[in-house]
């Protein structure tokens, strides 16, 4: 379910990630996706919520979020995840090779921002060569 407000820990993820109160930002909370912005949510950005979705069915919501904050490695292996579905659910719209070059040069983009406060900050070159590994097999 979509929910226009926010997620039960968002103090605590606030306080990790001061970005997170910008306009379109969106949080999966267990089988919740929270858009406290309300704003519209592209299909693509669906399946990237969607993934962390499903990471959390996996354990306890709030165990995953814990997780997610404290431990830097574990964050960017969820937002890889999360963005290589992204990916591939943007690529599949598009036939056009030059297309999907450049919509995965823009996820690895989104991947590595720094809304993230990734630490150490992660390159985009090392970005595009996970997400393209990921996303290809």
């Amino acid at each position: 379910m979509i929910k226009v407000e926010r997620p039960p820990n968002f103090a605590r993820i606030h306080a990790a990630f001061p970005d997170a109160d910008r306009k379109g930002v969106l949080f999966a909370y267990g089988e919740d996706i929270y858009n406290p912005s309300g704003v519209p949510i592209p299909h693509w950005l669906l399946a990237h919520e969607y993934q962390h979705c499903k990471r959390q069915w996996q354990q306890d919501p709030e165990a995953w979020w814990e997780k997610y904050i404290d431990d830097h490695e574990f964050r960017y292996r969820e937002e890889l995840i999360a963005h290589a579905a992204e990916y591939v659910e943007q690529a599949s719209q598009t036939k056009d090779r030059n297309e999907r070059a450049r919509l995965e040069q823009r996820t690895a983009a989104r991947l590595v921002a720094p809304i993230y406060n990734y630490v150490p900050a992660r390159s985009l070159a090392q970005a595009l060569r996970d997400l393209h590994k990921l996303a290809h097999g």
